[in-house]
């Protein structure tokens, strides 16, 4: 139901990286885009390693997707990464201890994300799992996605939010408050919708397929989500031999607001001394009764 590879050599092989799409990987120490590859904080300025052009996108490179753990595992439903990135790791500034907890259970995937520093700096952790429910499928046109929330991310052309929140009541194409079929977006999604700053974990998205039934809900205390539909998708011999192409799956990162350090209007990503970063992330997976008559979306 989700993106990847069949080994762990297929995930470092350098072809891979040449069209990176983050498949299924953990990422910081900041996920998502920072105007202009730099942050100031209490007036210093630092610079950070900038990969997508002139801005950094989700934490420079190697970000923590590329960087070795440490890994426990307690049980079969349990597995706890840890990871110290070093003060100035792409140009972050303080030492960063991670602690990422995994547990499943009952069809029920839990994520928690920790970590503390020793000087004030900038942090914003996220997974990047592709969902294609029905992987027969060669794209995701056929799935229905549903936002509990009308009010996304205004960005430029190169994705940097400009500071203003619009309604997705302006713009239909945007607007997932009812279950919405993935094919009517012909442009694709890469955008962040809004959730306010919620304490709890709170009800974010569902996605589902039609033909199986099988439905992905998910619930998170981070205030936005990034979706992201695959456009740039280019990669051969995924799970199984298959090649992954454009729209193969969907993106679905729960995380702060992209480019935080410059919108004071944003939840912080602030992390100072003496803090805790922490953030829970829920998914949960069913199965929906079938449609019958149901009729690919796509072939009309």
């Amino acid at each position: 139901m989700v993106l990847g590879f069949d080994t762990l050599e297929q995930y470092i092989d350098p072809e891979y990286r040449k069209n990176y799409p983050y498949f299924g990987a953990l990422i910081g120490r900041y996920g998502n885009r920072i105007k202009g590859g730099e942050i100031t904080i209490d007036d210093t300025t630092y610079t950070l390693n900038k990969n997508e052009k002139e801005n950094t996108l989700h934490g420079g490179t190697p970000g923590f997707d590329q960087r070795l753990w440490d890994a426990e595992q307690p049980d079969n439903e349990h597995l706890i990464l840890h990871y110290t990135s070093p003060d100035g790791e792409n140009g972050f500034p303080g030492t960063l201890d991670v602690t990422v907890r995994y547990s499943i259970e009952n069809n029920v995937f839990r994520v928690i994300y920790e970590a503390s520093c020793d000087q004030p700096t900038h942090v914003n952790l996220t997974q990047h799992p592709y969902f294609n429910l029905r992987p027969t499928d060669e794209n995701i046109g056929n799935h229905e996605l549903r936002l509990y929330t009308s009010h996304y991310l205004e960005t430029t052309p190169d994705l940097i939010p400009t500071g203003t929140v619009l309604s997705t009541d302006k713009k239909h194409a945007f607007d997932f408050n009812k279950p919405l079929f993935l094919a009517l977006q012909e442009d694709g999604l890469d955008d962040c919708y809004t959730f306010g700053d919620p304490i709890e974990p709170q009800l974010m998205a569902e996605l589902s397929h039609p033909k199986n039934g099988i439905t992905v809900t998910i619930l998170s205390d981070y205030p936005g989500l990034q979706v992201y539909t695959g456009k740039y998708i280019d990669v051969a011999n995924g799970k199984g031999g298959k090649h992954y192409g454009p729209y193969s799956g969907i993106a679905l990162e729960t995380q702060m607001l992209p480019d935080s350090p410059h919108h004071p209007c944003f939840p912080s990503t602030r992390l100072n001394p003496g803090e805790r970063y922490l953030h829970k992330t829920i998914y949960s997976f069913n199965c929906i009764s079938v449609e019958e008559d149901y009729e690919d979306e796509t072939e009309g």
